[in-house]
């Protein structure tokens, strides 16, 4: 994507607007409130690595809000990834609120409400990372939210090198590295942010991570199982049971708990409430509504239209 910046005959308006929408494009609607409208400027420069979306933004002081009220099921769930290069600022997100400054990495997740205020112009770099991407580790990054790392040292001091030289030639980068880049980028974050630097190396660990990433981006087929994820990873289907041999589940068990909580959530979404129970099972690749039946009330210990009648009333 080309860079987007503004000269000076553009009216202040304008940049706003090409500004705000250039971002929510990018990763998930939000609201920009400059400090000073009448003097609003502002860059970025975007690039795609496999389906990790890379940033360099630079603007001047002012907030930027993603409200309750532009969240919506239909948006792409995204950890936004910020490494802060220059200028200080302020990230609240649920019950958390830390101040940012040059050389703190930060995580915050585009699903909840989130704000950041800037007293200062300010430099970032942004990277907009599928949730499904770090499933493995979904409940410690979710703990680690709005929880800045210093990038001065370990793990995260590499992470912040890697980003820094991709700034340099953004574009370049990007196409160059493509995929591999990107798996790069998610295995070295998810190991900063969870903590668990030492399991970087462990190839099993690594090919489990990208077969759940798997999973979870494909979730809808109902074709998904064992058979048919080991052929997409080119591995024998032995192999990939020994994989989860070590782990606290199987694999066809994980699959059914994600669909699952993703049907739950479904249920109780108010723009799916003209949608039957079962075309939002289909939806998840559950076809066979006895099945689910079962499955779901023994996950959550009533059937799929209880729950929903429980929970909206409805």
């Amino acid at each position: 994507m080309p860079e987007l910046a503004f000269d000076a005959q553009t009216p202040v308006a304008e940049r706003l607007e090409v500004f705000q929408q250039a971002a929510s494009e990018a990763f998930a609607p939000l609201r920009l409130a400059p400090e000073d409208l009448a003097g609003f400027d502002g860059r970025i420069n975007y690039a795609q690595a496999g389906r990790v979306l890379v940033a360099d933004i630079t603007t001047t002081a002012g907030a930027v809000q993603r409200t309750p009220k532009l969240i919506t099921s239909t948006d792409t769930p995204l950890y936004k990834v910020s490494l802060h290069l220059s200028g200080h600022g302020i990230l609240y997100q649920d019950d958390r609120q830390c101040v940012l400054k040059p050389g703190d990495l930060v995580v915050y997740d585009t699903t909840r409400p989130y704000g950041l205020v800037y007293g200062s112009d300010y430099r970032t770099v942004v990277l907009g990372v599928p949730q499904e991407f770090l499933a493995t580790s979904a409940e410690a990054v979710r703990e680690a939210c709005a929880l800045p790392v210093s990038c001065e040292a370990g793990l995260a001091r590499v992470v912040a090198g890697f980003l820094g030289g991709m700034v340099e030639d953004l574009e370049g980068s990007a196409v160059q590295g493509g995929n591999q880049l990107a798996d790069s980028l998610v295995g070295l974050l998810g190991k900063v942010f969870t903590g668990s630097a030492e399991r970087l190396a462990d190839p099993r660990t690594t090919m489990r991570e990208r077969v759940l990433a798997y999973c979870e981006a494909n979730l809808t087929d109902p074709d998904l199982c064992v058979e048919s994820v080991a052929l997409a990873h080119g591995i024998s289907v032995r192999y990939l049971h020994k994989l989860f041999a070590e782990t606290d589940t199987t694999m066809a068990a994980w699959i059914r708990g994600r669909r699952l909580e993703h049907i739950r959530r479904d249920l109780i979404d108010p723009s799916l409430a003209g949608r039957t129970v079962a075309a939002v099972a289909a939806h998840w690749g559950v076809l066979d509504p006895t099945h689910l039946s079962r499955v779901f009330r023994s996950a959550f210990g009533v059937s799929p239209s209880g729950y929903r009648r429980a929970v909206t009333g409805c």
